[in-house]
C-alpha cells in the first residue's frame, strides 16, 4: 500500500465509501411499486428505473425535478405523494448499500498498520438515526474509531470545525490527517480549510480549479491513490 505518511485517515460516507446511484438503482423498482405504479410489468418499471436514474445526477436522487421529469415521462398510477416516496427512499436505501470492495481491503490494511480511521458524514438532524442504520448496514463499522454526524456535533460540512473534531476525537493532529472524500466544496475544500491533504474521489469527472492545490491528490476510486 502506498502513501502511509499519515496517522490518521478520515472518510466522507455517501458517494466514498459505497456508491449511492449504485443503490438507488436496486432500491427504486420497490419504491416505483409501493408509491407510485400498479400492476406494471418488470420491464416498464426497469424502463422507469433507467430514466430515472438519468435524472438523478449527482445529490439529486430524491430530489423534486427528478421525480418530475420521471413522472412526465411515466405518468404514475397511484396519486404522487412525495413525502410517500421520500420516506421510502431513507426507510429502504440501507438495505441495498455495500462498501466499494477495493475501499474495505484498503480500510482493513489501514487498521493493520494502527492508523486510526474515522468518518464524517453531513446529515441532517430529523435523518440521523436512518444515516446510522446505513453506517450499520455497509457492516465496517468496526474498522473506524469514530464516527462523527453534523447533526450530532451541530456543524456541517465545509465548516472546519467538524474536521477538527474528528481530528480531536482521533487524537492525532490536523496535519497528520489525510481525508478522503467525493465532494468538492464540502469534503475537499473543508478538509483543505483545517489543514489537511485530500484525496478528491472525484467520480463525476468535474472541472474545478482546485485540483491545482498540491495538497489535493485527485484519483476516481481509493486504489488509486493508496493502491491495491
Amino acid at each position: 500500500m502506498n502513501h502511509c505518511g499519515f496517522q490518521a485517515v478520515l472518510w466522507d460516507l455517501d458517494d466514498t465509501l459505497y456508491s449511492r446511484a449504485d443503490a438507488a438503482r436496486k432500491m427504486f423498482p420497490g419504491m416505483f411499486r409501493q408509491c407510485l405504479y400498479t400492476d406494471r410489468s418488470d420491464a416498464f418499471i426497469q424502463q422507469a428505473v433507467d430514466y430515472m436514474m438519468t435524472q438523478a445526477g449527482r445529490h439529486s436522487v430524491t430530489q423534486e425535478a427528478a421525480f418530475q421529469a420521471l413522472l412526465a415521462r411515466y405518468p404514475s398510477d397511484k396519486p404522487y405523494i412525495r413525502s410517500q416516496c421520500i420516506h421510502y427512499y431513507y426507510e429502504h436505501i440501507r438495505d441495498y448499500v455495500h462498501p466499494f470492495p477495493e475501499t474495505v481491503e484498503i480500510l482493513r490494511k489501514l487498521k493493520s498498520r494502527n492508523i486510526k480511521l474515522a468518518i464524517v458524514t453531513n446529515i441532517t438532524p430529523e435523518l440521523l438515526e436512518h444515516q446510522r442504520k446505513k453506517v450499520d448496514a455497509l457492516g465496517i463499522g468496526s474498522l473506524f474509531d469514530a464516527v462523527v454526524y453534523s447533526a450530532e456535533f451541530g456543524v456541517h460540512k465545509p465548516d472546519r470545525r467538524i474536521f477538527d473534531h474528528a481530528a480531536a476525537l482521533l487524537g492525532v493532529p490536523n496535519e497528520q490527517c489525510l481525508f478522503v472524500g467525493d465532494d468538492p466544496q464540502s469534503d475537499v475544500a473543508g478538509a483543505l480549510s483545517a489543514g489537511m491533504e485530500v484525496v478528491w474521489l472525484d467520480r463525476w469527472q468535474t472541472d474545478d480549479p482546485m485540483t491545482c492545490d498540491p495538497r489535493v491528490h485527485r484519483v476516481v476510486t481509493a486504489a488509486d491513490y493508496f493502491g491495491a
